[in-house]
């Protein structure tokens, strides 16, 4: 009996001085690393300022991009003009291979402020027009020199307040 209640009072007592000094050491280092990863995400909110979240238009852009360009194929992937195109800094002609093994030549038409779109040609026809609406960046499209890697290709893109909100650099595979 006399146990007991020996126990009941040390229980009562609260926390030792060490094991509440250990609490918030552990507490103190969760604060830290939130505050650490908050920082961090309002570095890149300043550096990209297209909230990709909010437009994931333009994450499909780059994405089905980047399979076009790693896709193409032959001994010139970017013809100087296809049909009514030209190979400009607004518009990317891209020769490629599908995955059923056909050929088609894809062509990324960036001249509308806002709209991105994309036509997939296959014998002179149209198979594929896809097209995104709404997308908050100004898409240019230049060449990049790799040594020994020809055709890399230089996606650079500007919010409407001229920061820069895509750099992406994309290199055929070899075939």
């Amino acid at each position: 009996m006399v146990t007991r209640t020996a126990r009941r009072r040390r229980a009562s007592r609260g926390f030792t001085l060490l094991e509440t000094v250990f609490t918030l050491a552990i507490f103190g280092f969760f604060i830290i690393i939130l505050v650490t990863l908050t920082a961090e995400m309002r570095g890149y909110d300043r550096r990209y300022p297209v909230n990709f979240m909010k437009h994931p238009q333009v994450s499909a852009v780059v994405s089905r991009m980047r399979k076009d360009i790693v896709d193409a194929f032959g001994a010139d992937p970017y013809p100087s003009s296809y049909a009514t195109y030209t190979q400009t800094e607004k518009t990317l002609i891209v020769y490629s291979v599908q995955s059923t093994g056909f050929t088609q030549t894809v062509v990324w038409d960036f001249r509308t402020p806002g709209v991105v779109n994309r036509k997939a040609f296959s014998v002179g026809n149209v198979v594929s027009d896809w097209v995104a609406r709404g997308v908050p960046a100004n898409f240019n499209v230049g060449t990049f020199e790799i040594p020994n890697r020809p055709y890399a290709v230089r996606i650079r893109a500007t919010d409407e307040r001229g920061k820069l909100a895509i750099d992406q650099i994309f290199q055929p595979r070899a075939h």
